[in-house]
């Protein structure tokens, strides 16, 4: 279930990332650390959503932006 919620997440962001206007980050942070927060993580979602939680405290670069590994 966290997975699915993250690669939503994924998705969102990545479509937004283009469009840093149409970015709430209060609202999207509180998302991200809403599931950081959560019990029993893997390594590797806790890994993803540091990334998106880095991807919106970073200027953008260009569109091109992957989030997948």
């Amino acid at each position: 279930m966290v997975k699915t919620e993250i690669g939503q997440l994924e998705k969102a962001l990545n479509a937004l990332v283009c469009r840093p206007r149409l970015i709430r980050r209060d609202y999207w942070i509180s998302q991200i650390e809403c599931l950081l927060a959560r019990p029993g993580l893997s390594v590797q979602d806790r890994q993803r959503l540091r990334a998106l939680l880095n991807l919106l405290g970073t200027p953008v670069a260009g569109c091109s932006v992957s989030l997948q590994q």
